[in-house]
C-alpha cells in the first residue's frame, strides 16, 4: 500500500507499485535505533557509577605500622641480651652432664631457643651427685633471658596466641579475657597506645598463663614459674629484709612486684616492674622462711 500527496491532502493510490520499495531504509532505521538504545544505557551506567562513588567514599588505609614503644628510664626491656656461654672443664664432667652441656652448646650456636631452654632445665633438675652446681648459678640467669626472648621476641605458641578483634572490643577487655595484663599485651604487640583497636585485625595476647611467685627469704631470691617451669629468677640485695612478708601461701594482688616491695621484699632495679607487667592479679604466691 502507498500514499500519495496531492493538492488537497494525502490519499491512497492503488495504482502505485508497492513492490518497488527497498527494505534498505528499514534496516538503517533499525541500526540507528539499536545504537541509540546502547548509547542511552551507557550514559545511564556512568551516571549510576558516579552517584555510587559520591555516596561511598574510598577507604583510606594508613600504611604506616604502629610504632614500637620507646625506651624509657627504668622501662622493661622486651628482649634482653643473652650472656655468652662459657663452659670450663667439659671433659672432666660426668657423661650425663657433659652430654647436656654439649647439647646446650650446639643449640646456642644454632640459636635454637627451645633446645637451649630444655638443656638448661634438665641440667638444673639433675640430682646433686650428677649436677653441675658450679655453673647452675650462671645457667639460671641465662634461662630467664632465653624465656623472656622466647615470649616477647619469638612469641612462643605455647604461651602466646592471636585473637581477632571484634567490634566493641578494648585491649583491656581482651587482656582480661585471656588472663593477661594490659602492659604485657602492649609489649607483645609493640604498642605505645592500646586505646585504638580496629575490628577484624589480629592481636597477640598471652594464652591464660599460670604464674606462680615463690619468695625464698633465706636464699634471698624470688623465682617466677610459668605453668610449673622456672621462667625467671630475681635476686634480692644482700641487705634486703623480707621479715614483713610472713611465710605462707597467698593470692597475689594486682601489681605483685609493687606489693612485695611494700612488704619489704626489695627487688633490684626494674624487677618489680617486670613482675607487675607479667603477672596478673590472682596468681599464687608462696613465701618460704
Amino acid at each position: 500500500m502507498s500514499l500519495e500527496r496531492i493538492k488537497y491532502g494525502v490519499e491512497y493510490d492503488p495504482g502505485r507499485d508497492e513492490g518497488g520499495s527497498s527494505g534498505v531504509g528499514w534496516i538503517v532505521v533499525a541500526v540507528l535505533a539499536v545504537a541509540a538504545v546502547s548509547f542511552a544505557v551507557t550514559i545511564a551506567r556512568r551516571i549510576s557509577s558516579s552517584s555510587a562513588d559520591e555516596l561511598e567514599p574510598p577507604i583510606v588505609v594508613d600504611p604506616s605500622p604502629p610504632s614500637a614503644p620507646q625506651a624509657q628510664p627504668g622501662a622493661v626491656s622486651p628482649v634482653p641480651d643473652v650472656p655468652p656461654l662459657e663452659i670450663d672443664g667439659l671433659a672432666k664432667r660426668p657423661p650425663k652432664v657433659r652430654s647436656l652441656l654439649l647439647k646446650l652448646e650446639d643449640a646456642t650456636k644454632n640459636s635454637d631457643l627451645e633446645m637451649q631452654i630444655s638443656a638448661i632445665e634438665q641440667i638444673c633438675a639433675l640430682p646433686a651427685a650428677d649436677s653441675a652446681q658450679d655453673i647452675v648459678s650462671d645457667l639460671i640467669p641465662r634461662l630467664g633471658c632465653l624465656n623472656w626472648s622466647w615470649l616477647f621476641d619469638r612469641h612462643n605458641p605455647q604461651w602466646v596466641r592471636e585473637v581477632v578483634v571484634k567490634r566493641g572490643d578494648s585491649a583491656d577487655r581482651i587482656a582480661r579475657e585471656h588472663g593477661c595484663t594490659l602492659e604485657c599485651m602492649k609489649l607483645l604487640n609493640g604498642w605505645e597506645d592500646a586505646s585504638r583497636l580496629v575490628a577484624g585485625t589480629r592481636v597477640k595476647v598471652m594464652n591464660h598463663p599460670v604464674f606462680t611467685i615463690v619468695v625464698y627469704k633465706r636464699m634471698k631470691v624470688v623465682d617466677l614459674y610459668l605453668k610449673g617451669k622456672l621462667f625467671k629468677r630475681y635476686l634480692l640485695p644482700d641487705a634486703a629484709d623480707a621479715g614483713q612478708c610472713a611465710p605462707g601461701v597467698y593470692k597475689a594482688p594486682a601489681r605483685p612486684g609493687s606489693y612485695l616491695r611494700r612488704m619489704g621484699v626489695e627487688l633490684e632495679g626494674g624487677d618489680a616492674d617486670e613482675l607487675d607487667m607479667l603477672v596478673p592479679a590472682g596468681a599464687q604466691m608462696n613465701v618460704t622462711s
